[in-house]
């Protein structure tokens, strides 16, 4: 009788896990750090910022990062804090700034939704903007998922506030992009 229960434990734990499928460890894990760098303002560190990409993908045909198709992580370590609200003022100047309205009224609703996501963060905190062409671009604080914009499009737009034309910090994204294409040279 003994085996028995301890079988039926055994049976009930595992039913009770949650399931991770191969493609998700391997989307999990098989990140390459491209770009790792700290970033100052005068003299006073503000973050530690690393770019990622899945090696194994095909690189962008058109030579751009932002490119759909192309799976790339933006891993945020924070040496200051820095408040919910702050984080929404910089992301939606830097889009005001470097869009039209027309471009942004087609994309609003998923900004605003983003932008609704930020959380204040302290030292030491860390986000994570991971986008994944199945899965959407995801933003996680210290690796608590707080939410996912499916749409490729948005996803885009939000992402050049690190890696395109909205850059918050010009010189950061020319550093992340200058190290991700001396990495994974295009064709």
């Amino acid at each position: 009788m003994t085996k028995h229960w301890r079988l039926r434990l055994l049976s009930i734990w595992l039913l009770l896990q949650p399931v991770i499928l191969p493609s998700q460890l391997l989307a999990a894990d098989n990140w390459r750090t491209v770009s790792a760098e700290t970033f100052s303002l005068l003299w006073k560190d503000l973050t530690y910022t690393r770019l990622q990409v899945d090696p194994v993908q095909a690189l962008p045909v058109d030579g751009d990062i932002l490119e759909p198709s192309y799976a790339k992580q933006i891993i945020i370590k924070y040496k200051i804090g820095v408040s919910a609200e702050r984080f929404r003022s910089m992301t939606n100047k830097a889009l005001a700034d470097s869009y039209s309205a027309e471009e942004l009224s087609a994309v609003a609703a998923d900004i605003t939704r983003f932008c609704s996501w930020y959380k204040s963060v302290e030292k030491g905190d860390q986000y994570h903007l991971t986008w994944r062409p199945e899965q959407g671009l995801q933003l996680s604080l210290n690796q608590d998922l707080l939410g996912v914009i499916r749409d490729p499009n948005s996803a885009a737009l939000i992402l050049s506030v690190w890696l395109g034309r909205a850059a918050v910090s010009e010189s950061q994204r020319d550093s992340m992009l200058a190290a991700w294409r001396s990495v994974v040279p295009t064709e």
